[in-house]
């Protein structure tokens, strides 16, 4: 009578073993399960995609030098407005380095132009600078950028 009630009870007694089956069962499965992957057919075709000869296009874009604009501001007395040297010219003030950024890309494409703003003396602020910056988004000119000059101020 008690020993028919044990093999019931479905706690293994003498069948350990099923326990190892299903978890190997589960193991194998859950393997092949994360380890599919689809083959997809454009990977075949991929040679026949390519020009004759077998070349692909260079990874490599040439593009056109950009013309660089150099802005230098300087302000020679601490308190006085501070002024503007481009490429080396003349010095102008905040509204006629303006207009000439504005001369030189009008009608251009702005992403041909490089603009590199140095500073020179212990006067020169931020305050200084943005301005150019400011212009230079106007104009949609992408690369602008502040380096200082390699001299070494006077005291």
């Amino acid at each position: 009578m008690g020993g028919g009630h044990e093999e019931s009870s479905g706690h293994g007694g003498d069948r350990p073993w099923v326990y190892f089956m299903i978890d190997s069962f589960f193991l194998v499965t859950q393997f092949f399960v994360l380890t599919f992957k689809l083959r997809i057919a454009d990977d075949l075709v991929l040679p026949h995609r390519l020009p004759p000869g077998g070349q692909g296009r260079p990874t490599e874009t040439t593009t056109a030098p950009k013309t660089p604009v150099g802005i230098t501001v300087i302000r020679s007395i601490e308190n006085s407005p501070p002024q503007y040297q481009m490429n080396g010219g003349e010095l102008l003030d905040e509204r006629a380095v303006t207009q000439k950024l504005g001369d030189i890309v009008e009608g251009k494409n702005p992403d041909n132009y490089s603009v590199r703003i140095s500073y020179e003396g212990k006067g020169v602020i931020f305050k200084d600078v943005m301005p150019i910056f400011n212009t230079c988004l106007k104009l949609r000119i992408k690369e602008c950028g502040l380096q200082p000059t390699r001299q070494q101020s006077r005291v």
